[in-house]
């Protein structure tokens, strides 16, 4: 379902020179009048400029220096549920409040496009909004910055009626953007699903490119060519020797761990028996009754338990002496065998690689083709990632499947472009501009330039968006915002090609959406504005003045008591807590 925007009013002040400006739209038709450099392009700019988009800030250098903010309040209808919001824009902060919550959000340091608080704003509008356009540029696939949500109804003053899609000045560092925009607006791909697919793409070139490397130093390493060849004469030798010399090296190792605990042992015993030692060298000086105590130098007691006890533990001392000494006296010959076995099993050792790697087959040692056996390792790692990538890009390939291909994709554009013809040719018909045969002239895909100039450009320029605006509300689930032509007349359209193109902007108004527009007009200089409304405007038509139709750069006024209950309610919202 679609999703519509409506501007319902604006209000900008400026707290340093207390000036304001305030105006209503009307729901169709909105006209924007005044002299030249009076501000109409100044307020439509400032429209964009409250949403969040910066490209045009160096315009509003010199109302900005006047410490201005600047309020909209809009009507958003999405899923049959209307909310009325207020955004509101002080230098780099926006303030939003919505009907339903009556809570206000706060965007901080939004000037910059790469900032946190930008991306977050982006964020608030794409869900909004409903948008989900995806570009591609060289860090990869992100969401469309705000400025795509405005271009396709919005033309510029400057360059909007020479180029298309230049309206913004920040586009053109996205890769394919023309088709990826068009592509969204005109409903070709699930655009939503881009992001996966330019990744599963990205995935499958790049192991497609690891597969083909792996595949080709294969086939080409000579290394490698010769490692096989030695391997193929030596396989069973070669295994053979392997397990030799393992099985020996697994003897070696236990002899030499059995060798190192029992010097362990061997050590600790005659450790404890330097101890005992010295204990029984002690112990008979401290006879009962006789000798003093060697820490308090007092005579030990003399009874018949002491006595036992003193003899007790000269013969247990005397027995773990005996005991150590035989066990230290066999410990020490499985030291001396392990050390012999150790030493004969190194020799055979020594003596088994000499002989085998003087093996020779084919004029090809046993030691070369132990040399070999990394080359053979990294081949066999090959062949394994070989084998993986295969899997992986045959997983891929099935799921880009489920993504239309190119074939389809052209099809689908074929559609559009020819309905795009359609409209554009009929609409050339009404303003008089030359209808061409060549599809890059008619095609929306194809349409870059126009090859006219002068007055006949401005008016293919015209013709061309009221098309496209037109086949995009063809389309289902885009949003709809208000159709924006700033300065519809060129300075050097005469009367009767300014009548036609007001005649055909009225005739074919979008149905569902606002449309702005703005127009030069000074009242002391040949004024046309009441001509023109009561010929085209409909009493519907709101007709918005900026500085009396004469004045230069007069957007702002002073501030007027009327407006009072507006600024106050618009600070109650910025302080908000």
């Amino acid at each position: 379902m679609k999703t519509y925007l409506t501007i319902n009013q604006i209000f900008i002040h400026s707290e340093a020179n207390n000036k304001s400006f305030y105006t209503s739209f009307g729901k169709k038709l909105n006209v924007i009048y005044g002299a030249n450099t009076a501000g109409k392009s100044t307020l439509i700019q400032l429209i964009l400029f409250t949403f969040g988009i910066n490209d045009n800030k160096a315009k509003l250098a010199k109302i900005l220096e006047e410490n201005i903010f600047i309020r909209l309040d809009v009507t958003v209808k999405k899923n049959n549920d209307t909310i009325e919001y207020v955004f509101i824009r002080k230098d780099e902060t926006i303030y939003i409040k919505d009907s339903k919550s009556e809570k206000v959000l706060t965007f901080n340091g939004i000037s910059g496009n790469t900032s946190v608080e930008h991306a977050k704003l982006k964020e608030f509008f794409n869900e909004l909004l409903d948008f989900n356009l995806v570009l591609e540029s060289k860090n990869g696939v992100s969401k469309a910055p705000i400025e795509t949500i405005f271009l396709p109804y919005y033309v510029s003053q400057d360059v909007g009626w020479v180029y298309l899609r230049k309206s913004f000045s920040n586009l053109d560092f996205y890769k394919n953007f023309k088709d990826d925009f068009l592509d969204y607006y005109l409903g070709i791909t699930k655009l939503e699903n881009k992001e996966q697919r330019k990744n599963l793409e990205n995935q499958l070139n790049e192991k497609k490119f690891r597969y083909n490397f792996y595949v080709n130093f294969e086939r080409k390493d000579q290394a490698i060519i010769a490692s096989k060849l030695v391997d193929e004469s030596f396989k069973g030798k070669g295994q053979e020797f392997i397990d030799i010399i393992a099985k020996r090296k697994e003897d070696l190792l236990q002899y030499e761990n059995s060798y190192v605990k029992k010097s362990n042992l061997l050590t600790y015993n005659n450790q404890r028996l330097s101890v005992i030692s010295k204990v029984s060298r002690n112990h008979s000086k401290q006879f009962p009754g006789k000798d003093n105590c060697p820490i308090c130098q007092q005579v030990l007691p003399n009874d018949t338990r002491q006595i036992y006890e003193h003899y007790q533990e000269e013969n247990d001392t005397i027995k773990i002496k005996q005991r150590i000494q035989t066990e230290n006296k066999k410990i020490q010959s499985d030291l001396n065998s392990l050390n012999k076995k150790i030493n004969e099993l190194r020799t055979v050792l020594e003596d088994d690689y000499r002989k085998h790697v003087i093996y020779s087959k084919n004029n090809l040692t046993l030691d070369e083709w132990i040399k070999t056996q990394a080359d053979i390792k990294l081949e066999n790692s090959i062949h394994e990632n070989i084998g993986i990538l295969a899997i992986d890009i045959d997983e891929i390939k099935g799921q880009l499947k489920d993504f239309k291909n190119d074939d389809d994709i052209e099809s689908e554009r074929l559609v559009k472009n020819k309905a795009f013809k359609k409209h554009y040719n009929l609409n050339n018909q009404k303003l008089d501009v030359s209808i061409l045969n060549d599809s890059r002239f008619n095609y929306v895909y194809e349409l870059s330039s126009f090859p006219f100039q002068g007055v006949e450009l401005h008016l293919a320029v015209l013709s061309y968006h009221f098309a496209f605006n037109k086949i995009i509300n063809e389309t289902e689930s885009i949003h709809r915002l208000p159709f924006i032509l700033d300065s519809i007349f060129k300075e050097d359209l005469e009367g009767n090609s300014k009548k036609k193109i007001l005649e055909f902007i009225c005739n074919n108004l979008p149905s569902d959406t606002q449309t702005i527009i703005s127009i030069a007009d000074n009242k002391t200089k040949d004024s046309k504005i009441e001509d023109y409304r009561k010929e085209f405007f409909v009493d519907n038509t709101k007709l918005i003045c900026i500085g009396d139709s004469t004045s230069k750069e007069s957007i702002l006024k002073p501030h007027g008591q009327e407006l009072d209950d507006m600024l106050n309610e618009t600070f109650e919202i910025m302080e908000f807590l």
